[in-house]
């Protein structure tokens, strides 16, 4: 059994809820990116809606910054780092300041199995009032 990524971006607050929930690595979507098969997205829309972003087998190139976002939000971000045979795993939050939205959007991790182990060193969480 290999590792699992799994981030989950939760929009609430918002007047409307988002038709599109849009993920980046490093400033490149990834929502329509069908060559990587151990990629998927499920977004849960309604009045707190869901987008997980699942990867399957992450490798080392799966590093990076990976942002969601949608319209009407501030875009949430999170640093993944993939390393192999490192047992350790790193999170630290930072609250936002910046453009009042209209909704609140949130990256939160949910779970990583770590057998290429998965370091996560950066969590970025906005909430709006």
């Amino acid at each position: 059994m290999g590792s699992t990524i799994n981030l989950v971006c939760i929009i609430e607050k918002s007047p409307q809820p988002p038709q599109y929930v849009y993920w980046q690595r490093n400033d490149r979507m990834i929502n329509y990116d069908d060559s990587r098969r151990d990629i998927t997205i499920e977004t849960t829309p309604g009045p707190r809606t869901q987008s997980r972003l699942i990867i399957r087998e992450p490798q080392i190139n799966d590093s990076g910054n990976y942002t969601c976002s949608a319209s009407n939000t501030e875009p949430a971000s999170i640093y993944v780092f993939v390393s192999k045979g490192d047992n350790t795993a790193a999170i630290s939050r930072r609250k936002t300041s910046g453009a009042a939205a209209t909704s609140q959007l949130s990256a939160i991790l949910f779970e990583c199995l770590f057998f290429p182990s998965v370091i996560l060193s950066y969590l970025l969480k906005s909430s709006y009032a």
